[in-house]
């Protein structure tokens, strides 16, 4: 494993450059409301369709004279009770998406719904909850279950992203990510990567999501380099 930490560390000097000059990632760090959209609704889609439904769900709070960058999931289930549940929530916010492409698959929507009210079920209420919980492995374990749980989530993909999204590194590396790790190290699984990807950033004093940002910016073929003079 040392000697992959080093391969893969020697990579990302080589390919991204100046960590200074990484971007940092999006996210909602004090939202798990926008946590949890984001990352059901991010899958199969475009990401400019996800932003359009933030953009909803912001609007559709600012007008309640509140503030989308602070819910948390009880703030989220609110709405979806506010609008007449998951289908009218989905007309109005969300969209008409399946989570699935099986027969009679159930709207995302309707896993946004279940998904919430399963992490307020086991004490997951705020995006600060779920980072405490990330540091106990029961609480862990009993999120991720809960999650995974919901319509369409049972792969985990989605819940490794709304941990991104709440600045809370994952125990796998996501595809793009992985593919990179494999290719300079050798063939392995999607929580190897993750676990060397840990090490570079651990050994070489970088943050690990920052670290995992840059190589699926560099993969995707989008800028990685920043102008110093502009903010992340």
């Amino acid at each position: 494993m040392h000697s992959d930490v080093e391969k893969l560390h020697a990579a990302c000097v080589r390919d991204l450059g100046d960590p200074r000059r990484w971007f940092s990632p999006g996210g909602y760090p004090d939202s798990l409301a926008l946590c949890v959209i984001d990352s059901i609704y991010s899958t199969g889609a475009r990401y400019a369709t996800v932003e359009k439904i933030i953009g909803r769900y912001r609007d559709y709070r600012v007008a309640q004279g509140a503030d989308a960058a602070s819910d948390g999931a009880p703030e989220l289930l609110r709405t979806i009770t506010e609008l007449g549940g998951p289908d009218a929530w989905a007309s109005q916010i969300g969209n008409r998406r399946p989570t699935s492409t099986a027969a009679n698959a159930p709207l995302k929507s309707v896993a946004v719904a279940q998904v919430a009210q399963a992490l307020v079920a086991v004490g997951v209420c705020s995006a600060e909850d779920l980072r405490s919980a990330a540091q106990d492995d029961d609480r862990r374990a009993a999120a991720r279950t809960a999650w995974c749980a919901a319509p369409g989530q049972k792969s985990g993909t989605t819940w490794d992203y709304v941990l991104k999204l709440a600045q809370i590194p994952g125990e796998r590396a996501g595809r793009v990510v992985a593919a990179y790790v494999s290719r300079e190290i050798g063939p392995v699984s999607a929580e190897g990567a993750g676990e060397v990807l840990r090490g570079v950033a651990q050994s070489a004093g970088w943050n690990v999501l920052v670290l995992d940002h840059a190589i699926w910016r560099f993969e995707s073929g989008r800028p990685y380099q920043r102008d110093l003079a502009l903010s992340a």
